[in-house]
């Protein structure tokens, strides 16, 4: 099996690290983590990633900003993006989910919480 390539967008680095850590339990995962939506934005204008963990709060492009930006590449038009967030907001829940979002994953995460909704959203990824 390939290695799946998690592209991690989160502005607090003990975040990131939490999320890497977990992803490294499965060998077949390769997390790349960036601390910010521009950076995202400039890893994805070169490389097309099997999905995206996505923070919603951050200062500069906030998850929705770059969930757009994302929308408008033809080639990133089939990567799962799931939201990571502390937002407990159903307004913002509603939001993401008009926004194509395939699932929100509340902060601070359930290990197990977050290897299923990869494992998930993976296996959709590749029908």
């Amino acid at each position: 099996m390939a290695m799946k390539k998690i592209l991690v967008v989160d502005d607090s680095v003990i975040n990131l690290k939490m999320a890497e850590k977990v992803l490294k339990l499965n060998e077949d995962y390769k997390p790349v983590l960036v601390p910010s939506g521009s950076r995202a934005m400039k890893f994805l204008s070169a490389n097309v990633p099997d999905m995206i963990l996505l923070d919603v709060l951050m200062p500069e492009m906030d998850g929705f900003a770059v969930l757009a930006a994302i929308q408008e590449k033809p080639e990133l038009a089939n990567v799962p993006v799931v939201f990571l967030t502390a937002d407990e907001d159903p307004e913002t829940a509603a939001r993401a989910k008009a926004a194509g979002v395939k699932a929100f994953i509340k902060k601070p995460f359930a290990k197990q919480d977050l290897l299923d909704a990869v494992a998930k959203y993976l296996a959709e990824g590749d029908n």
